[in-house]
């Protein structure tokens, strides 16, 4: 994943988040919280430097449509 990329959270996300839908592990909803209105995959990898899988759980966010990738 390029460290350049620019992510941030969808409605769905924004729903798991605000209205408490427990539909994640806490982990996931972790970094979902990290991401809030956007950061770059660098920056969450700066922020969580202690997260070895962060990069497939950052994938697996992306294609069950909590977290979408921003074009610049």
């Amino acid at each position: 994943m390029e460290m350049m990329m620019q992510l941030s959270r969808t409605e769905k996300g924004q729903d798991e988040i605000f209205n408490l839908g427990h539909t994640l592990r806490p982990r996931f909803r972790q970094i979902l919280f990290s991401i809030g209105g956007g950061i770059s995959f660098g920056e969450l990898c700066r922020k969580m430097p202690n997260c070895a899988e962060l990069e497939n759980m950052v994938n697996d966010l992306l294609q069950n449509g909590f977290i979408q990738a921003l074009r610049n």
